[in-house]
């Protein structure tokens, strides 16, 4: 498990890329519980500077900490090669002794860590090759990343003219430095990437969706009757309670992330009753895509699924990813403005949606 924190805004913004190792068949319960010492601290990996400027000197200086970013893994892997070439004798929980092949099977960090390791721009996906226009998406069925391939055909290993159509486009996404995984025996590297609920709900599509919810409630002027609900919320067994408003929180945590799941979709839905005629399809829309993301968000949580319960998560999946285009002007990227200023371009409607806003709001719900 890898994730770089930071440790104070303070003296430069200190900053550690701590990488734990745990055993991958602990029962989660027990991995989990924070006497268990399941989790161990592997090593601290560098952090190197950031750079505001793209020249020469840059360049050749971020490909020096690509190659040692490379040299510090194979020094961590070293040990774990040995034994997951030629085995080890290890004792068993029913007292016997057998031969054990210890492999690396899972790596669980967010994407932009994942991205660094797999030596991949930031606009990839290191799984799979879909399409960076498509990340946006619910694109499914592609071809898992062959690493082995594109270290092959790297510009310094590749010869004339041996490079396909697909080379092309895969390289497309490469970044500076190589896979750290690929040449671990026993171990896939695209396979290793795996979700988990921190990074990839958490403080991943849950950060992006508040700030979404927000420019949408500035929009039509009910942030302050959000706001007004978020601080009313009542005490709960198993739920805390905000103590101050959302938009006061500055850095949320994995632990106010997830209390946010389950309430957001009570608050919002008081934050936008009562909606004038233009705000009717639009906060309809807004709602439920925020109800689809939450449906999704609880499925994971159950401690076994069924075909049943993967479609749900499914579906889910695929409401939110329909619906999601109500939030899309507030969605700051160079290429969603873009697509806003498109689709709002010529649109008689776009100035007014607004209007029909009603006043000042009660956090109290109707009885």
């Amino acid at each position: 498990m890898s994730d770089q924190t930071k440790l104070a805004n303070c003296s430069g913004e200190k900053k550690a890329w701590p990488v734990y190792i745990t055993i991958g068949n602990l029962p989660s319960a027990r991995r989990n519980s924070p006497g268990s010492m399941a989790f161990l601290l592997l090593a601290l990996l560098p952090i190197p500077p950031k750079f505001s400027k793209s020249s020469k000197a840059d360049q050749c200086q971020r490909k020096i900490n690509a190659a040692t970013l490379q040299d510090v893994f194979e020094l961590i892997f070293a040990p774990l090669q040995d034994v997951a070439h030629a085995g080890m004798a290890i004792d068993c929980a029913d007292g016997k002794v057998r031969q054990c092949f210890p492999i690396l099977c899972v790596l669980i960090a967010d994407h932009m860590e994942n991205v660094a390791l797999h030596g991949l721009k930031t606009n990839a996906c290191p799984k799979c090759q879909v399409p960076t226009h498509e990340l946006e998406t619910n694109a499914k069925n592609y071809r898992s990343r062959d690493y082995a391939r594109y270290q092959r055909n790297k510009p310094e290993n590749a010869n004339s003219g041996s490079e396909s159509n697909d080379d092309h486009v895969m390289s497309d996404n490469l970044g500076l430095g190589q896979n750290i995984f690929h040449r671990l025996d026993r171990v896939s590297a695209s396979d290793l990437y795996k979700p988990a609920m921190l990074h990839t709900i958490y403080l991943g599509l849950f950060k992006h969706m508040m700030d979404w919810i927000e420019g949408f409630l500035k929009k039509h002027r009910r942030l302050q009757a959000f706001e007004d609900v978020w601080k009313a919320l009542p005490p709960y067994p198993g739920f805390l309670v905000p103590k101050k408003a959302y938009g006061e929180v500055t850095q949320g945590q994995g632990k106010e992330m997830r209390n946010l799941g389950r309430s957001i979709l009570g608050v919002l839905d008081v934050a936008l009753r009562q909606p004038g005629g233009a705000q009717a399809i639009p906060f309809k829309r807004a709602g439920g895509c925020v109800r689809a993301l939450i449906n999704f968000n609880m499925m994971p949580q159950y401690r076994s699924h069924t075909p049943d319960t993967i479609a749900y998560m499914e579906d889910y999946l695929d409401q939110f990813h329909r619906m999601k285009d109500i939030f899309l002007e507030f969605r700051v990227t160079k290429r969603t403005q873009a697509k806003v200023e498109q689709a709002t371009k010529g649109d008689p409607t776009a100035e007014k949606a607004d209007e029909g806003a009603s006043g000042p709001i009660s956090a109290t719900p109707d009885p």
